[in-house]
């Protein structure tokens, strides 16, 4: 699901952006002409974190134009965890775009019952892709993982027409039984 966000230009410095409830953030990339300096309400950013993350595609409307975007990178105040600024990368929708998007692991509760705990090395990868063919995250089935076993960025599965950028032989998660403390240990 496409979300419009909706942007006014900036004219301001970040700092007095922020104190007036916007997120400063930035457009760049060859959907633009040049690069844009744009705020965007802070309410309404917070709204679109709690469903979106980085590599996530959006469309920014500034004036009347909407821009076909990916989320680049966000940076947060680091003890509130606010947002503080985003970078979205502008592309037209028929152009390969390199972005990093988040993994989810499915199955981890049948890892449970088998008394295995998931070791997670990786949680994104980086794809390249049409954007309006890029996912928002990949989903790995770690449901059928036994102790000892690993699953590497190449065994991901990828959808038609996504290419994997990460290094293949990269481990992503490996299985492990779960170690259990005995009463002599915790003692």
């Amino acid at each position: 699901m496409i979300t419009l966000l909706k942007a006014m230009e900036r004219k301001e410095c970040a700092k007095k952006v922020r104190k007036q409830g916007y997120v400063p953030c930035s457009i760049y990339g060859p959907g633009v002409e040049h690069n844009l300096e744009i705020q965007i309400e802070e309410k309404e950013v917070n709204k679109f974190l709690k469903s979106h993350s980085i590599g996530s595609k959006t469309k920014v409307k500034i004036n009347d134009s909407e821009l076909p975007c990916v989320i680049k990178s966000i940076d947060r105040d680091s003890i509130n965890k606010r947002p503080i600024h985003i970078e979205f990368y502008a592309s037209s929708e028929d152009k390969l775009v390199k972005v990093k998007v988040p993994l989810k692991f499915k199955g981890k509760e049948l890892l449970l019952k088998n008394n295995l705990v998931l070791n997670i090395n990786r949680n994104e990868v980086e794809i390249q892709g049409i954007l309006k063919d890029l996912p928002e995250f990949i989903e790995v089935d770690v449901s059928s993982m036994e102790d000892g076993s690993t699953i590497a960025m190449g065994d991901i599965a990828l959808p038609e027409g996504i290419r994997l950028l990460s290094r293949k032989d990269e481990i992503v998660v490996q299985a492990a039984v779960a170690a259990h403390e005995s009463e002599d240990e915790i003692a």
